[in-house]
């Protein structure tokens, strides 16, 4: 009988192994050029979605470092600066960032930043106290969003909702109007009940499909700045209406 040449099994592993490895990097491969297209297609729709909105800005805090105002004015229409968040807390930049703002030529707003835990007459007195007259020229924005046992399956959020609503009215003090930030979520099942004529402005909303009630956009909450070299990083948002409109809104 005539001998067969046996390969060692360990080779045969081997070869199996090899193409194992082949096959999923070439998987890989393909996976990262699909995610490559995916991405440059959604950022040229992104692109093209932003110039139906020819008004934007950004939404400024400690985090996002020393911004030049006027630089930013060349690439933005408006900032909202974080100013105060619940009973106590205020953002350590405010105040310089407010200072720095004055006299670059974009609107300004500020932002408090709801509590569910501490009063409205709390609330409102540690922003009044905090920012003053220094309130810019924009409506105030209250950014609501769900923490904790906080969410809209508590039972407790009907009280929650007539809080928000006092600290609104309180607000409206400044004669410069109010306009609520949220999710979705959070403006349908939180805030409208309360307040259903204010203003809105929507966080990680898609560029497309608002009513008029919704009068800003946050599309990049992930967003960044580049100036002098640094990326800095802050929050995107547009106007959803006209310049004519815009006009009327930020007067």
């Amino acid at each position: 009988m005539k001998r067969r040449d046996y390969q060692p099994i360990y080779e045969n592993t081997y070869h199996r192994h090899h193409h194992r490895r082949w096959w999923l990097l070439l998987g890989l491969i393909l996976v990262l050029v699909a995610g490559g297209l995916g991405w440059s297609q959604w950022q040229a729709h992104q692109k093209q979605q932003l110039a139906n909105y020819p008004v934007r800005g950004v939404t400024i805090n400690q985090d996002s470092g020393y911004l030049d105002f006027q630089q930013l004015a060349n690439h933005a229409d408006f900032a909202y600066l974080q100013a105060t968040s619940g009973a106590t807390y205020t953002d350590d930049d405010f105040s310089d960032n407010y200072s720095r703002s004055q006299g670059a030529s974009l609107k300004v707003g500020v932002v408090h930043t709801f509590s569910f835990t501490s009063s409205a007459a709390r609330q409102y007195r540690h922003f009044h106290e905090t920012v003053g007259q220094d309130t810019g020229t924009l409506p105030i924005m209250v950014a609501v969003s769900y923490y904790g046992k906080y969410n809209g399956n508590s039972a407790d959020m009907a009280t929650q909702g007539q809080k928000l609503k006092q600290l609104v009215s309180q607000l409206e003090w400044y004669h410069q109007g109010v306009i609520i930030f949220g999710t979705k979520q959070v403006i349908n099942q939180f805030v409208r009940p309360v307040l259903p004529n204010q203003d809105y402005w929507v966080a990680g909303g898609k560029l497309a499909g608002h009513s008029s009630q919704v009068k800003l956009i946050e599309y990049d909450a992930s967003g960044s700045v580049t100036q002098n070299g640094q990326s800095l990083p802050v929050a995107r948002s547009v106007f959803n209406g006209t310049t004519r409109a815009w006009k009327k809104f930020s007067d």
